[in-house]
């Protein structure tokens, strides 16, 4: 299993980072994000946060640093080849409490956010269920975690 959500929006908020090799989150200060040795060290696939300010619209989730990911369709084949080639297209920023951006871009419950992970395997983290969040609380992500380890 894996979920993306980084609390309620407050003065003292933080951020969820995702190892996707373990679908394991944790939250950080922001201020750490920035520390590229710290990122590193985490590896974490995956940054959910507040983006300039609080509110449903301003979530983000984005790809670290030196990070593969991209989405896997709905739709398409839920596999080890299928997955690997959809890590590879990217994943901006994508701002998930705008259900618009979210759609545009494919990320909809049957989709699945698929990484080369920093061990070297693939994880496809398959999306079952995106709650809407309200204004002062971010839209949660949740699912089960797939990952073929490197030698795969």
């Amino acid at each position: 299993m894996f979920g993306l959500n980084p609390g309620q929006c407050s003065n003292d908020y933080e951020e969820q980072l995702t190892d996707l090799d373990t679908g394991q989150s944790r939250m950080v200060k922001p201020e750490s994000v920035l520390r590229p040795t710290e990122v590193e060290s985490a590896g974490a696939e995956l940054l959910y946060h507040a983006h300039q300010s609080c509110g449903g619209q301003t979530y983000r989730l984005r790809a670290m640093p030196k990070a593969t990911v991209g989405i896997l369709r709905k739709g398409a084949p839920q596999s080890f080849a299928s997955c690997q080639a959809a890590a590879n297209t990217g994943l901006g920023p994508l701002v998930l409490g705008e259900k618009n951006d979210r759609e545009s871009r494919g990320l909809v419950v049957g989709a699945a956010l698929c990484s080369v992970t920093d061990r070297g395997a693939i994880a496809m983290a398959v999306i079952e269920n995106i709650s809407p969040g309200g204004f002062f609380d971010s839209p949660t992500v949740t699912g089960t975690l797939y990952v073929w380890s490197k030698s795969a």
